[in-house]
């Protein structure tokens, strides 16, 4: 469990001050705004919340929906998340993608690129899930028959043909692919990254870039540390962002003058132009807000996409790279999988056993031979969506939680039991260090009261 993470994004801030004042307003003929400057201190208001709200198990919780926090998350089991996802209520989970004003790259048949073939990936949804707006005069009609007027035309074949500027990330070169999906995925805490050369990309903070160390999450790449409302307090290491890069002739292979007869061979021919990644520095990330965000998923071996110039993953949709990269010896075996350490376990029937070293290194070679095996039918042309059936259960994921105050007591009071699964108690432990920063007066009284009870929440 040594992997596992979670980290604050954004949080409203004075989130007592904000339940005090609801709390307050139940009860009170004038508007509680009027008074703000006598409003107790977030403290005091933390402590009167639980004195005439919390304490005694009153039931008018509404007050506690009003703060809001979000959470990246990483590394846990699939089988955890399927834990922490059953009777949920207003706990939203979501993974990476791009605010609509992101301009993805797109390139004609000579590769070359230009404002006209370009379009935000806000445009491309528009575009994908309403098509685009026709208009016909009185004396024409539409190909199928349309009469003249004003319609939509439905437009996926022709984005799918658009030629996506996608980079080989084994040779550094770019070469062209293809959109396969394009989604809405909801609001979302968005930053913007800004690199040295003026570049700015709007993104969430789990969204991978492709980075000169290799793919890596926005925040996890730049050291992100946010305060509690998710302005940026600081970065704390060095980034370099793969971006469009320059061009340079390559050829085939080395050209050696002719010593001998036997070793005549034809002159070799340069492949073109290609455009190589480089990389620029991260110089700042600016927290801009709740805004709209989209994904792309991207056909072919590469799942990636220049987006404002710098390299991005293929966004959202599962792809089970980090399954080859496993199969090829790419990719440590348990940064992909998680298996419980060895040691002695029981289960809520009362089962006691004992889980090996030797056991162990079995399931870890299994998970190996899985992965090779999942290669193998992917090789073979079967989707990725059939392939990765025959993966091990507890691929290790990344997500982002939001939740308000009241449904983060009820994830609590659900998961933070001590017959739930291990990998949930530990989720929760991890979620209560944040939640007992946050709302510390509120915390307290729950450690006290329901922590570890299984009590329904309030």
């Amino acid at each position: 469990m040594d992997k596992f993470c979670i980290e604050v994004i954004a949080a409203t801030a004075n989130p007592q001050q904000v339940v005090w004042a609801a709390m307050h307003q139940d009860y009170s003929e004038n508007l509680v705004w009027n008074s703000r400057e006598n409003w107790p201190n977030e403290q005091r208001c933390g402590e009167l919340i639980v004195k005439h709200l919390l304490a005694g198990d009153r039931g008018h919780y509404g007050p506690t929906e009003h703060p809001q926090i979000t959470f990246n998350v990483g590394y846990f089991p699939h089988s955890m998340m399927q834990q922490v996802r059953t009777h949920r209520v207003g706990v939203s989970f979501d993974v990476q993608c791009l605010t609509g004003s992101a301009e993805v790259t797109f390139v004609n048949c000579n590769g070359e690129t230009s404002e006209k073939l370009n379009k935000t990936i806000g445009e491309l949804y528009e575009l994908w899930t309403n098509g685009e707006k026709v208009v016909l005069q009185r004396s024409s009609h539409g190909r199928n028959g349309e009469l003249p007027g004003s319609y939509h035309c439905d437009c996926k074949k022709r984005i799918r043909r658009m030629r996506l500027r996608v980079l080989n990330e084994e040779t550094g070169l770019f070469e062209n692919g293809h959109i396969k999906d394009v989604i809405s995925s909801g609001i979302q805490p968005a930053y913007r990254v800004k690199l040295e050369d003026g570049k700015t990309l709007d993104c969430t903070v789990n969204h991978r870039l492709f980075t000169s160390k290799g793919w890596q999450t926005m925040g996890d790449a730049v050291g992100l540390v946010t305060s509690a409302d998710g302005s940026v307090v600081n970065m704390t290491k060095p980034c370099f962002v793969m971006c469009n890069g320059v061009k340079e002739i390559e050829f085939a292979h080395t050209y050696k003058p002719i010593q001998q007869l036997q070793n005549w061979q034809s002159k070799p021919k340069p492949i073109g132009n290609k455009l190589r990644a480089h990389p620029v520095k991260v110089v700042s990330v600016e927290y801009l807000g709740e805004q709209m965000t989209y994904d792309l998923e991207v056909e072919g071996q590469w799942h990636n996409f220049v987006a404002n110039g710098m390299v991005v993953h293929n966004s959202f949709r599962y792809t089970g790279q980090r399954i080859i990269n496993v199969a090829e010896g790419k990719q440590d075996v348990e940064e992909v999988f998680y298996l419980r350490p060895v040691g002695k376990y029981t289960n809520r029937q009362g089962k006691r056993y004992f889980y090996s070293e030797e056991q162990r290194a079995s399931d870890l070679q299994w998970c190996l031979e899985a992965c090779k095996h999942y290669q193998k039918r992917i090789e073979e042309g079967l989707s990725e969506e059939h392939a990765r059936g025959l993966i091990p259960f507890d691929a290790r994921q990344h997500f982002v939680l939001s939740c308000n105050l009241r449904s983060l007591l009820h994830l609590l009071d659900l998961r933070w039991k001590k017959d739930a699964q291990l990998e949930a108690q530990k989720f929760c432990e991890l979620l209560y260090i944040h939640f007992e920063q946050w709302t510390p007066a509120v915390a307290q009284w729950y450690h006290e009261n329901r922590a570890k009870k299984a009590k329904l929440s309030p």
